[in-house]
């Protein structure tokens, strides 16, 4: 079982990480009225977790490390496109932005919950690590999400195996 990431399993970063993180963090912060309120605490702590609402711009699936890391793990190793993806070690998760709306349609899989309008994500700045939440694929600003169909085609017969859950 997979608690961490495998090292194969790095972010894809783009030339300019940079200014990336500033269009990642923008993004983010651009599900909060004003957004301002996220980047300046980003400035001001840089180990702040922002409470970003869902349902605005993404929805979010919390994913078991043990189905969800070798599920990514595959998915990589496929190159598909895949959204940004927070890693949180305390609750040894990974969680996938997906399109607004996949909380309401998804149908429970072992080891998964989908969480939309009225919850939230709490999550460091891109490129930082704080309170054992750090980004396995950062958000790059383009509104790039996990399909939520290919997600469930890798996870289903991880959590259909995985007794532990």
């Amino acid at each position: 079982m997979h608690t961490t990431a495998p090292a194969s399993w790095a972010p894809r970063l783009p030339p300019t990480h940079h200014t990336w993180e500033n269009h990642g963090a923008q993004w983010l912060a651009s599900t909060m009225d004003p957004p301002s309120i996220i980047l300046a605490e980003w400035s001001d702590s840089p180990d702040h977790l922002a409470e970003v609402p869902l349902g605005v711009l993404f929805d979010v699936l919390r994913v078991a490390d043990a189905i969800g890391l070798p599920a990514l793990e595959e998915l990589y190793q496929q190159r598909v496109a895949l959204g940004p993806v927070l890693h949180c070690q305390p609750r040894q998760t990974v969680e996938l932005l997906v399109p607004v709306g996949a909380a309401e349609k998804w149908d429970a899989l072992r080891g998964t919950v989908c969480a939309g309008q009225g919850g939230t994500l709490r999550c460091p700045a891109p490129g930082t690590v704080s309170r054992g939440r750090t980004w396995l694929q950062p958000p790059s600003g383009t509104g790039v999400l996990t399909d939520p169909e290919v997600l469930r085609a890798a996870l289903m017969p991880r959590a259909r195996r995985s007794h532990h859950l």
